[in-house]
Order: structure tokens, then sequence, then C-alpha cells
């Protein structure tokens, strides 16, 4: 059957986007902590240190399943993780200007101080990650403020590694207004993307019934074709149309009309299986495809669908019966052939009386 359009935000091309890009940076910092832990002992790392690395691949490795399990949860997640890189940034930055007064340098901790632009750019969009990471960036300003206003931090230590904070501002800088405009374009290209996809959907549906229109079913007929010889596996179509239906306009008018085929399809769509399709072939006329499915089975189908149509709620234009022909691809048949037979059967079921099942021979 048609699949419907995307309506949750976690179907969306840009939601899916940013969930995965997420899942890898947790992943990323993850496997980074992991890897720094497991070479710690051989370097000069405290047991404060080590402390912290174990605590961020726990943290980070909650996350990550967390985020892969409940992709709803991206907000939250991506708030946690900037919330626990904020804190370890500042106090890991804090701890290198006010404290060691740079004497190490600023911390291998100080390359990761810019991965919160990123996490922004995913979690929220447009102005709003702007001022998250503008906010990030005036809370560095201000450590490095304080750092060089200190008058407890001497002027050569200051004159000595202030070309190193003003190249660490300069990165930041340039970081947040590459990630801006870089989150503009991919708006801009998500939507092309999703504006290409509705329109190739809509070629392909039924603007009345929301069903596939003949196009689509003329390509899933030739597909059903090619699989069935290819398999050999047994295939069947039911062609039905609504009987009456003329006088069903004539009498009630084209809108209660309308509101028939869409009842009408939304019956038949309840009947059917994954992996059985639906359309409107034109008109009052509908089609389904059976793939794997046998004659007698196909006309079993097509009883369940004229008692869905039949109790279905049809306002104030009463009753409504369908009737349908039902036909088993032969091996070698065309598709145009086997429609023939199909539409012999239901053009039967019609003489017969109609709101009558036809197999045709």
């Amino acid at each position: 059957m048609v699949r419907p359009v995307p309506g949750d935000a976690e179907e969306t091309p840009e939601f899916q986007f940013r969930h995965r890009s997420l899942l890898v940076i947790l992943g990323c910092v993850l496997g980074a902590s992991i890897v720094t832990l497991c070479v710690s002992g051989a370097w000069l790392f405290t047991a404060l240190d080590r402390l912290v690395l174990s605590f961020i691949v726990v943290k980070n490795a909650v996350l990550f399943v967390w985020l892969w399990r409940r992709p709803r949860a991206l907000v939250r997640v991506g708030v946690l993780e900037l919330l626990f890189e904020g804190i370890g940034g500042v106090g890991k930055l804090w701890l290198a200007l006010m404290v060691d007064q740079t004497a190490y340098s600023l911390g291998g901790y100080s390359y990761w101080l810019m991965l919160n632009y990123f996490i922004a750019a995913l979690v929220w969009r447009g102005r709003a990650a702007l001022w998250v990471s503008l906010g990030w960036f005036a809370v560095l300003l201000t450590l490095g403020g304080l750092y060089w206003f200190s008058p407890g931090i001497p002027g050569g230590t200051k004159q000595q590694y202030g070309n190193t904070l003003l190249q660490l501002y300069l990165t930041h800088a340039t970081l947040i207004a590459f990630l801006t405009l870089q989150g503009g374009l991919l708006r801009q290209y998500l939507l092309a993307i999703l504006r290409a996809e509705r329109h190739a959907r809509l070629a392909h549906l039924d603007g009345l019934t929301g069903l596939a229109n003949r196009r689509q079913l003329e390509e899933w007929l030739r597909l059903g074709r090619e699989r069935a010889e290819g398999t050999g596996q047994d295939w069947s179509v039911i062609l039905f149309d609504l009987d009456h239906f003329k006088r069903v306009n004539d009498t009630h008018g084209h809108a209660a009309g309308d509101e028939v085929l869409r009842a009408t399809a939304a019956a038949v769509r309840g009947v059917l299986r994954n992996g059985e399709y639906l359309g409107r072939w034109g008109g009052e006329e509908f089609l389904v495809i059976l793939p794997g499915v046998g004659q007698p089975a196909a006309a079993r189908v097509a009883s369940r669908l004229q008692a869905a149509v039949a109790a279905a709620p049809h306002g104030g234009v009463g009753p409504v019966t369908v009737s349908c022909g039902v036909a088993q691809g032969a091996p070698g048949e065309s598709v145009p052939a086997l429609l023939a037979r199909a539409d012999e059967a239901l053009y039967a079921a019609k003489r017969g009386g109609r709101a009558l099942v036809e197999v045709a021979g």
C-alpha cells in the first residue's frame, strides 16, 4: 500500500541528519575517551584525570544508547551533553588560566572546547543555535578576560601566552561563523529535498483519495509481473468499481460522490495487508495488486473488501456496494492481457446483478 507522507518530525531528512550526526559526535567522544583512558597509565595523568575520563566514558555511553533508542530525546540529550561539556570545559580552562597560569599551555582539553558549537548547531536551528554558541563563546571570553586582567599573573606570562589565547578565540569565532552559514545552507538543501520528494509523491498519488494513481499502479504492475516471472510465484489483481455511482452523483451531488470515493478507499485500505497494493484506476474504478496470491485467495480478498465497503459509513448516501473482477497472472501473460481479463470479469459481475465477485477464466 502507499506509504503516508511523513508527518512526525523525526521522519524528516533534517531530523534524521541531526539525530545521526549527534550520535556520531557522542560515539566519537566515547571512543576518544576510551583511547585516552587506555593510554593514561603510560602518561602523566592524575587519579582525578582518570576518574573524570571514566565518568565521560560512562556518560557518553548512556547518552549514546538513550539517543539511539529514543530519537525524540534529541534535544534533551543534546542539552545534557552541552551542560557536561560546558562544565568540564570551563573547569579545565579555569585551571589552565587561573591556577596553572598556562604553565602547561591551555591543556589537551582545550581542543574539545569547540565541540559545543557543533552540538548547538545540531540541537537548535538558526538564531537559537547562534545565540547558544555566542553564549558559550562569551563564557570563554570571560575566562580569558579574568586571566588577562588578573593582577596576580605576571605580565610576562600573559605576553607569552597571549597569542595562544588570541588564536583560540579567533578559531572559535571562525567556527561560529562557518556553522551559522552552513546551517542556513543545510536548511535550504533539505527543504529542496523535501519539495522534490513531495512533488515526486504527488505525481504518483490520486489527489482525491490519497491512493496511488494510475501511473503508480502501472509501475507496480510491471514490477509485479517481473517478480512473478523471476520467482515463479502466483500473483493476482482485483479490479472493482462502485455500483450505481452515477446515481450517487446525480442524486446527492459530486461532493457526496467524492466522500463516497474517499470512504471506499479508506475501507479497502484497512482490509489489505502489507505488500498488497491499492490504487485508483480511474473514475470510480480501483485496482488491487496481490503479489504471491493465487486466484482463490484473491477472490476471498475481494469478498472481504466488498464487506468492508458495505459496512463503511457513507453519510446520507445510503448503502454502497462494489463489483469485483479477479484475475490471476498466467506465465508469460502481459499486463494489458491480465487487466483485460480482470475487466471482463468485472463486467460479468455487473451483468450478473452487481455486488458480486467474478473470477476470470
